[in-house]
């Protein structure tokens, strides 16, 4: 008897992605003969109490553009420039409804200059050309090389602008792109530019500047003493180059279609920078507390055994879980708000079942929909016009996972709002109050278009993809986002994962990089590709844990799983043509590390709760590359394998094979101070260390200065811990100080933005213990606000010192005192 042996290979079905060299407007403009532009500024402007409006001269062309440079609070100006020629989309939805700021005007020479806080912007009439100040110091040049592009011809909307990023020696963002965190050097001869098209782009190489599956356009220029950042509001097709020479970067962006309309944040440090981005696009909601834990995901739980059995499994070994996935498989079909009731029987039972253990489900849903009379979505979204249309008005048709497919027009506020109602419990059968949503495929992915995408000219509501490609799937979450709040009435904040991402997302969805591979590369890149989105507004990324397609050795599984527990979105995913790598299926040592991973991320939860909280509230990156804090040291430029997590935690991955020792920076000189708690072990902030590790962690370490809160009580999912007691781990500084916030509220509900210091009402939370590092030897007793006294214990040759059982009122300001 013969044995029949059949071999799954996962492959990307695109071979070749375009470059700025395929696509003609981008190759005219960057490599084309170089003819400066000639542009006027007119000199009949027209002054408002936030900026100028005037026009913008085509000496070429004798074309003119509506312009106005307005002024924002914060340190941020807008520069836009319409066409009276052919109407052209604006993009205001992407903004978080930003405040102007008032201007004074001075008249120059040349040009008029307008005036706002310490920043003041220099505009030239001619040529044309914007001049960026701030504390008088000149941080950028607009239109310095006169490469600005307006044309207006039908087969041509294609724009341009050059920025100089005077005295910067770096740039990051312009994510998503599998690259380093500080830009390369592109140019004509050399690497093609950064593109911004969301596509699917399944297993993608590393260090190139293809497109992937999200778009944020807004670019950092830095150096030791600033960092100034443009902010390029455009969803069509687009080219970043990046320049760097002695003393400046140079940029140019180039698009296919859209408005001129860009934003200057003129900083002046790092910290300044994210949070004028974000005053623009708005800051991530909190998310509810148990979706910082641990999921588990797979394509595909193809059954409800399937699905319960890992569950149990994971229960049975201990290990804490927050959710399990269903990929497409739970749906009928392929079809979106249906479910298979052969392979799962009993929906609700099972939703109920996972309720009643602290789990959620989440399901996914596309945002293309099979062309089947008699389907419901599809007969209300065909009868009512809220497919996307070919150019001749009919329905756009290609193949998605039900086959012939079309695809909602989340642009048109009508179908929009149709998909949006069916998130309500009413309309999508089979699903309890325990149930969110994964937006996958949103790019969108078209299996039979040119680079699994949508052909340039099929029609949204009222422009063309060619005009709004990248902006498609930033509806589709607000959509979404929409459904699920009045799914639960605004009781329970909304939880969303989207695959497919643009400027502003962030206020209604997580993202994660897409379909990796399961190699140690794809581990080292994943954490570049979440800073530079962190820094691109949207902070709660997170990479497939082990890796998407592939197998992988249990070495860098393990790994992965240390290195993800500090990454805010922590998720193990991966292709069903791989081997099962559920954490319970490994021997016991592996089982043991990848549980102490896991563990690990648990006992951190209260700080990433509290770091999200504070990014909704002042709009700090929660994850940040070195250079964040430490922006003069130029040893942290160029650094993405080590980051931060907030201020006061250092995480140094190990992402090798077969590493005993790993080197870690610290920073902050010799007055700063970093511990490590696996061993009580200081070290200076004056460079690199080497610091030997095993396979049982990776090393982290805390700032002298902070206080940070842990829950220690093992759990099988976060539901559970809510009564927990804390232990409390103070890392004093060189002046024997710390401090730090610990945030909490009821986890779920919107309350907390009611009342700004909202606390989880009527709650007293134990304080199990408190550690004191780098103690003074004197200490006898600690004394807390009401008077009561605990004895202190030195520990660990005096490195640190410990109380115990300490109970506060969490409503109170907690105050300590050693004596």
């Amino acid at each position: 008897m013969k044995a029949l042996l059949i071999v799954f290979l996962w492959v990307t079905a695109v071979h070749s992605w375009n470059s700025c060299s395929d696509e003609p407007f981008c190759d005219r403009i960057r490599n084309g003969p170089v003819i400066q532009s000639d542009f006027v500024f007119s000199e009949g402007y027209m002054v408002n109490p936030s900026g100028v409006l005037s026009e913008l001269i085509d000496r070429n062309t004798n074309r003119t553009y509506p312009i106005s440079i307005s002024a924002y609070e914060g340190g941020i100006f807008r520069i836009t420039a319409n066409d009276r020629i052919v109407p052209r989309v604006q993009l205001e939805q992407v903004l978080d409804d930003p405040a102007l700021a008032s201007i004074t005007l001075t008249n120059l020479f040349n040009g008029i200059q307008i005036n706002s806080g310490d920043s003041y912007a220099i505009i030239e009439y001619s040529p044309f050309r914007i001049s960026i100040y701030k504390n008088y110091q000149l941080i950028l040049l607009i239109n310095d090389q006169r490469r600005l592009v307006y044309n207006s011809d039908a087969d041509d909307l294609s724009i341009a602008v050059d920025f100089t990023f005077t005295d910067a020696t770096t740039a990051y963002g312009i994510p998503l792109h599998a690259e380093r965190f500080s830009l390369q050097n592109t140019g004509p001869g050399g690497l093609e530019p950064y593109r911004l098209y969301n596509v699917d782009h399944c297993c993608y190489d590393n260090f190139i500047q293809d497109s992937l599956y999200g778009a944020e356009p807004v670019l950092y220029g830095h150096s030791i003493r600033r960092t100034v950042g443009v902010f390029w509001l455009n969803a069509a097709q687009t080219f970043v180059d990046i320049n760097r020479i002695p003393y400046q970067v140079e940029s140019l962006f180039v698009s296919e279609a859209g408005i001129l309309d860009f934003f200057v944040l003129t900083g002046p440090t790092f910290d300044d920078c994210a949070i004028q981005y974000i005053k623009l696009t708005g800051p991530a909601p909190l998310q509810q507390y148990f979706t910082f834990g641990y999921h588990q995901s797979r394509w595909s739980y193809e059954s409800q055994e399937d699905a319960e059995t890992v569950l149990r499994q994971l229960d049975n070994y201990d290990f804490p879980v927050e959710s399990i996935w269903f990929d497409v498989d739970y749906q009928d079909g392929a079809r979106s708000f249906t479910w298979n009731l052969t392979a799962f029987p009993d929906p609700v039972g099972m939703q109920n079942w996972m309720a009643s253990t602290g789990r959620r489900v989440i399901l996914i849903i596309h945002p293309h929909f099979k062309v089947e009379p008699g389907y419901f979505v599809y007969d209300v979204a065909s009868a009512n016009g809220y497919f996307v249309k070919n150019p001749n008005g009919t329905d756009f048709v290609g193949q998605g996972w039900p086959g012939d497919s079309s695809w909602i027009d989340f642009l048109n506020p009508e179908a929009r709002a149709y998909i949006s109602s069916l998130y309500l419990k009413e309309n999508f059968p089979n699903t309890t109050d325990n149930v969110y949503v994964w937006n996958d495929m949103n790019e969108p992915e078209v299996f039979d278009g040119f680079e699994r995408s949508w052909p340039r000219d099929v029609v949204f509501y009222n422009y063309t993809n060619r005009e709004v490609h990248n902006i498609f799937s930033f509806s589709q979450v607000k959509g979404t986002y929409e459904g699920l709040k009045a799914r639960y009435e605004n009781r329970k904040r909304p939880y969303l994962l989207t695959r497919s991402h643009f400027s502003g997302s962030q206020r209604y969805t997580i993202m994660w990089t897409g379909d990796n591979n399961s190699t140690w590369s794809h581990l080292q890149i994943s954490f570049p590709m979440c800073l530079s989105s962190a820094i691109g507004g949207i902070s709660n990324c997170g990479a497939d844990i082990g890796g998407f397609a592939g197998n992988l050795t249990d070495e860098l599984l393990q790994r992965w799983y240390q290195a993800g527990a500090w990454i805010p979105f922590f998720r193990a995913h991966s292709t069903r043509y791989v081997e099962r790598r559920e954490p319970f299926l490994y021997p016991p040592d592996v089982r043991t590390r990848l549980r102490n991973a896991m563990r690990e991320r648990y006992y951190y939860l209260p700080l990433w709760y509290t770091l999200f909280y504070e990014h909704e509230r002042y709009g700090r990156p929660v994850i940040r590359p070195m250079v964040y804090h430490y922006p003069s040291d130029i040893n942290t430029h160029d650094m993405d394998n080590q980051w931060l997590v907030g201020a006061d935690v250092l995480v140094c991955p190990v992402a090798e094979e077969g590493v005993t020792s790993i080197g870690v920076y610290f920073p902050g000189g010799s007055s700063e101070v970093w511990f490590d708690m696996t061993n009580n072990l200081m070290y200076y902030g004056i460079g690199y260390y080497s610091v030997p590790v095993t396979m049982d962690s990776i090393p982290v370490f805390h700032r002298g200065g902070s206080i940070i809160a842990r829950t220690e009580v093992h759990r099988p999912a976060s539901d559970l811990m809510h009564t927990d007691p804390y232990s409390i781990y103070v890392f004093l500084d060189m002046n024997y100080q710390a401090s730090s916030t610990l945030y909490i509220d009821d986890n779920e509900s919107f309350d907390y933005r009611d009342d700004p210091e909202a606390i989880y009402p009527g709650a007293v939370f134990t304080i199990d213990s408190v550690l004191v590092y780098r103690p003074p030897t004197t200490y006898k007793q600690a004394v807390t606000r009401d008077g009561t006294k605990y004895d202190v214990v030195y520990g660990d040759n005096n490195t640190y010192a410990a109380i115990k059982n300490v109970h506060i009122d969490v409503g109170r300001e907690m105050t300590i005192e050693f004596v």
